[in-house]
């Protein structure tokens, strides 16, 4: 009995220390806005201005939600880039030149997205290579792939009509934001995958010992992150119209953003759940870009630099309670 008090006592106490670290945490952030408005003379927070961020905060966010499904399982794969890049382009094809409109636009991008994502992870799994190492070599493949067709039809990119592009636009964006967002807090807290994801993640043997496949977890968990990650590629084409083909690992930028907001995720993953660290922290990595530019800080020279500190210091505070080298 007095084990049961003491159990229930300590759970009170964990869960009273959660709730103090999260009011803590989002008073931390208003602060900071608060903060920037002030020094932007009330620009920031602007409701034509957040409606700017919210709409370019839905690609990131969607990338990160479907790299955490597969991230936490300890798979770092890094031809998600290339991987939208190409599926976009599959989607777009199939919407202008087979005339499958909008139905082939977003079948042809997940499912092209999904293949894509489970050779992957086939390749790593069965030929045991490293997953960052066959995620860069995927990466090349796939970039060649897309730059090898866009250069035999003497164009940069497919273009996707402005009929085929309604989630690009308010208020599609918010709505597939947030139902994206609702879906992968589901899945992630609510379903037997997502606590396998999380339970392998913690230690394979562990894992192992409860019963769970590791190998079908993570197939699984690779299947629905590519989901994500497609309709990712869906809002991204159809917000700029094309995706342009790129070569020599430059498809590696696109995915900087939702990388930061993985590992930004990861750092504050003891105060709330991933799907809930990614949906602030892809409003608030986009909105520090935003005050960049009405600051007057170049983009693709001082941005990117920015970014890059971005993305060390939150893999920094993402992996403070891990002791030795984080493979």
């Amino acid at each position: 009995m007095k084990a049961v008090q003491s159990a229930a006592i300590g759970g009170g106490l964990l869960q009273n220390r959660r709730l103090r670290a999260q009011i803590l945490l989002f008073s931390g952030i208003i602060v900071v806005y608060l903060i920037c408005n002030a020094v932007l003379d009330g620009r920031l927070l602007t409701a034509m201005n957040l409606r700017i961020i919210l709409s370019h905060a839905v690609f990131p966010a969607l990338v990160a939600w479907g790299m955490s499904f597969f991230f936490s399982t300890g798979i770092i794969d890094l031809s998600v880039g290339s991987n939208i890049i190409l599926s976009a382009n599959v989607g777009c094809l199939l919407a202008t030149q087979l005339k499958l409109g909008m139905p082939g636009l977003i079948l042809g991008t997940v499912l092209t997205c999904m293949l894509l994502q489970h050779l992957n992870i086939r390749v790593i799994m069965d030929l045991e290579i490293p997953s960052w190492i066959a995620g860069l070599g995927a990466a090349m493949v796939y970039e060649a792939i897309t730059s090898q067709y866009t250069y035999s039809r003497n164009i940069m990119a497919l273009d996707l009509p402005n009929k085929y592009r309604p989630l690009g636009n308010m208020p599609y964006l918010g709505i597939v934001y947030f139902a994206a967002f609702i879906i992968a807090y589901i899945l992630h807290n609510r379903t037997s995958i997502g606590l396998n994801i999380k339970a392998l993640g913690g230690s394979q043997q562990v894992a192992a010992s409860m019963g769970i496949n590791p190998k079908k977890t993570v197939i699984i968990g690779a299947l629905i992150g590519a989901f994500f990650i497609g309709w990712g590629a869906i809002i991204q084409i159809s917000y700029a119209g094309r995706v342009y083909a790129t070569t020599g690992l430059g498809s590696l930028a696109s995915i900087f953003q939702a990388l930061a907001c993985v590992l930004l995720s990861g750092s504050i993953s003891s105060i709330v759940s991933p799907p809930v660290g990614i949906l602030i922290s892809s409003f608030f990595v986009v909105s520090i870009f935003n005050v960049l530019t009405m600051l007057g800080v170049p983009s693709g020279t001082g941005q990117d630099i920015f970014l890059g500190v971005i993305v060390i210091v939150c893999g920094i505070l993402s992996h403070l309670k891990h002791k030795g080298v984080v493979k």
